[in-house]
């Protein structure tokens, strides 16, 4: 998801999806991190329709496209809530899975199940990164 979507997606949430609702697109953009680029997405947005300007100074609405582009990018990518949660879960499946490797381990110190608890715990690193990659 680019810069301009990530913007329009939060004068979606913002606006609710209404495009009778006014938003201050400066104040969005700035806290959202990009006020350096406000009149480039001021452009974008507005030149391919999915914001309209208002009277009030940086005040916008977002139009019917607007909805639809909006709608189309939050269904098309997870958000951070939705990855963490998958995450976790396979965590946790995989947390089980390497006590029942450590238990066999623990009745058999062969090679073969030492190997099977180290990839196991490889796997459980992997997922963690992951899930702390969505978290910060």
């Amino acid at each position: 998801m680019d810069v301009y979507q990530k913007v329009l997606l939060k004068v979606y949430q913002v606006t609710g999806g209404q495009d009778s609702q006014l938003v201050d697109l400066k104040d969005l953009v700035k806290n959202l991190g990009f006020l350096g680029s406000y009149n480039d997405i001021l452009q974008k947005l507005s030149g391919q329709g999915w914001i309209a300007e208002t009277p009030k100074m940086n005040y916008v609405k977002i139009t019917h496209w607007g909805v639809k582009e909006a709608s189309k990018s939050a269904s098309s990518e997870p958000d951070a809530a939705q990855i963490i949660k998958k995450e976790a879960t396979r965590l946790v499946g995989e947390a089980k899975l390497f006590l029942i490797l450590l238990e066999e381990f623990a009745s058999d110190a062969s090679d073969k199940n030492f190997d099977q608890v180290q990839k196991k715990l490889s796997d459980i690193n992997s997922t963690i990164k992951k899930l702390q990659a969505n978290i910060e």
